[in-house]
């Protein structure tokens, strides 16, 4: 067997488990060929795939993966043949997103004016036009979700720069558009967005529960062993571990937070 020139040495596991699927190529080489891979929406099973292959050839060939392959996002682009599609995505996991940052936006309004405030929300047009860039900003997700992705990735400050000035354009139609519009009772306001928070989670936790968000990176022979359905039960482990919880209450977590500190910023006043 030929030694490979520039390959780093074959990794079991660790942080970056893919990597022992070609322990042989170039760690960094390895890391940008799966990245680029997963923001083209390339399956798990199918990038696994690629890395034996490409695990086989440097091996026999005696080159380094870049030698063999060239660089690794432009082999990733040529060695995409399959990609998620619309319709993978589960619709009741974008409906959850949607519902749980709607309900972070109507909650965190109603309740720090029923519970700090005068009971009654004052209802502005800068209100109302925050709460249409808020569904903005989700459409553009849901429609653009790979530009989006692939932006915070590859030009992560202009993606915090868009982010700034979104966050900035938000308080200022707040601040400058402040002509009221009407009047709503806190109380039944609050309650609306508790029970969007409920829902949104409860449909985000039906597709965790089964599975719907594990795509993880395997070979031929992690898939034979687990019958060709994916990893083995143990490399999968359960079903919601602790990530995935976070995950699918993370709307109500940062809710809860932002109301922890309206309550110290009114005990401090």
């Amino acid at each position: 067997m030929k030694a490979v020139r520039g390959g780093s040495e074959p990794q079991p596991g660790g942080s970056l488990g893919f990597v022992r699927w070609a322990p042989s190529a170039e760690k960094d080489w390895v890391q940008d060929f799966v990245l680029e891979q997963r923001l083209l929406g390339v399956p798990g099973a199918a990038i696994g795939d690629a890395l034996v292959l490409v695990e086989s050839h440097i091996v026999d060939s005696g080159e380094s993966a870049r030698e063999a392959f060239g660089e690794p996002k432009e082999y990733a682009r040529q060695a995409a043949p399959s990609r998620r599609t619309a319709e993978d995505r589960d619709p009741r996991w974008l409906l959850g997103l949607g519902l749980g940052l709607l309900g972070l936006f109507v909650t965190s309004i109603g309740a720090e004016e029923w519970l700090f405030g005068s009971g009654q929300i004052q209802v502005t047009a800068g209100l109302l036009v925050s709460g249409g860039f808020l569904v903005a900003a989700f459409v553009v997700l849901i429609l653009a979700t790979d530009a989006v992705l692939r932006m915070a990735v590859e030009r992560t400050w202009m993606f915090l720069g868009v982010c700034a000035l979104y966050a900035a354009a938000v308080v200022a139609a707040v601040l400058i558009l402040d002509a009221s519009v009407g009047q709503w009772s806190a109380a039944p306001v609050t309650a609306v967005g508790v029970g969007l928070l409920a829902l949104g989670a409860a449909l985000e936790w039906a597709v965790a529960a089964r599975g719907g968000l594990d795509d993880p990176i395997v070979g031929p022979a992690q898939r034979s062993e687990a019958g060709g359905a994916g990893p083995a039960a143990g490399e999968r482990g359960s079903s919601l571990d602790i990530l995935s919880w976070l995950t699918v209450f993370l709307f109500p977590i940062l809710t809860a937070l932002m109301l922890a500190l309206g309550w110290v910023l009114h005990l401090m006043t």
